[in-house]
């Protein structure tokens, strides 16, 4: 899988709902560390609401992001890659930002997540050579999961 991503790029958002330190830890449970951003801003109603964001650069950190997704989940991307790979040869991901407190990575859905953007490298750039990269790097994760069951690790 290596060098088959060059960048990781978090974020989410911090309601005036929620504790700030528990989200700042959520993202880092769920992409491994990377030096915190924050923007103040606020909601359509006036609410404040503060932007988290992370970047990971080094190949083995975003390597790591897909190490602590489920093997159910790694299936679940494999099957969805089609709607998840743009035009610009980017990889969406969404993360529970509930289970990523918790220090489990497992997918999410709606707006309460963590939205994980992976730039795939592709040549040349097409989505469609995206798609198979992110794919095979996928694959790749899944086959050295068996390989360590099989050796009991």
């Amino acid at each position: 899988m290596k060098g088959r991503f060059i960048g990781l790029h978090a974020r989410a958002f911090v309601h005036s709902t929620e504790v700030r330190e528990r989200v700042e830890e959520a993202l880092r449970n769920a992409v491994g560390g990377g030096e915190l951003r924050s923007i103040a801003t606020e909601g359509v109603h006036g609410n404040p609401i503060v932007i988290l964001e992370a970047d990971i650069l080094d190949p083995e950190g975003i390597l790591r992001f897909f190490s602590r997704l489920g093997e159910d989940d790694l299936h679940a991307l494999l099957h969805t890659l089609d709607g998840r790979v743009d035009e610009g040869c980017n990889l969406f991901v969404k993360v529970d930002k509930q289970s990523a407190f918790l220090g489990q990575v497992r997918l999410g859905k709606g707006d309460d997540v963590i939205s994980v953007r992976i730039r795939v490298t592709a040549f040349p750039a097409k989505q469609h050579i995206a798609e198979q990269v992110a794919r095979e790097a996928l694959e790749q994760e899944l086959a050295r999961r068996a390989r360590a069951e099989a050796l009991g690790r």
